[in-house]
């Protein structure tokens, strides 16, 4: 699939979306190297059932050399889908003002001469478009919603790539977390002698946290708190989620409760689970 059109018409959050469904994704590739990116695919070089790049105005010749190159990529049996991403005028130039990005063209004339511009040099890949979206009064979310109902293989509440991550404040909360839980209020192992030297894996120590009262309810009304956002998530156009869950160390406490959160999503049918343990190695 090749992304193209105007610039401020979406195209970023277009790739972005294609990227979460799946797709193996590259932005601004020269139109000179469609043909070897596509000969690296079937030699078995690059590895992926579907692409999706963006080719735009930030290459000069585009307009002129890409008609012919898709009508060769066809003639040779690629199957080749092009989305080209519209806009008005005045949509385009509030967007460029609001954000106070330079315009690709980047030329010595006003910005709605730039946009005029690059409106007439696209018109030749306008025209052989399998697919043009006008984005004018379309939000980002909008657009995801299109793209992902018309190029999802899933359901969208299924295969969110759900991330469990167990981290100590200690060092820091991590960059990555969507939803950040403090379990510091649970019974230390840390401070009980033969609990300390081992982590949330061990048995011993699974025992001791689960034990304190109220224990076993919160992780699982976390359960659900959780299980109830996912589709709520999806329905956003989100295709992954790190949820992650603190306490001092990230070694004992943290990984309890992240283990047991584990065992109820691993069999789940919407997501695919992913499990890390960032600081079991270094906490306390």
């Amino acid at each position: 699939m090749i992304i193209t059109g105007l610039s401020g018409a979406g195209k970023s959050v277009a790739l972005k979306t294609l990227e979460d469904l799946g797709f193996y994704t590259v932005d601004n590739l020269p139109v000179e190297l469609l043909e070897p990116f596509i000969s690296l695919v079937k030699k078995g070089h690059i590895d992926f059932e579907r692409a999706a790049m963006v080719m735009d105005s930030r290459e000069r010749e585009l307009s002129h050399r890409f008609p012919a190159v898709l009508d060769a990529l066809s003639k040779s049996g690629y199957e080749v889908y092009v989305v080209c991403l519209v806009a008005s005028p005045e949509i385009l130039q509030r967007r460029f003002s609001e954000t106070r990005r330079v315009h690709p063209l980047d030329a010595p004339m006003p910005l709605s001469e730039s946009i005029s511009r690059e409106a007439e040099l696209m018109q030749n890949i306008v025209n052989v478009s399998d697919l043009v979206l006008d984005t004018s009064d379309l939000s980002p979310h909008d657009l995801k919603t299109i793209l992902r109902d018309r190029f999802s293989d899933t359901d969208l509440e299924a295969g969110m790539l759900l991330t469990f991550l167990s981290f100590g404040y200690k060092f820091g909360i991590p960059m990555e977390s969507d939803l950040v839980f403090d379990v510091r209020f649970l019974p230390n192992p840390f401070f009980v002698n033969g609990l300390r030297e081992k982590d949330g894996t061990c048995q011993d120590v699974i025992k001791y946290v689960e034990q304190s009262p109220g224990t076993l309810d919160f992780i699982s009304g976390l359960g659900d708190f959780i299980e109830e956002m996912l589709p709520r998530y999806a329905s956003e156009g989100r295709g992954y989620l790190t949820v992650a869950v603190g306490c001092t160390g990230g070694r004992h406490r943290s990984v309890v409760v992240l283990q047991r959160l584990a065992e109820r999503f691993g069999s789940s049918e919407l997501v695919n689970l992913q499990v890390r343990h960032r600081d079991i190695k270094e906490g306390s």
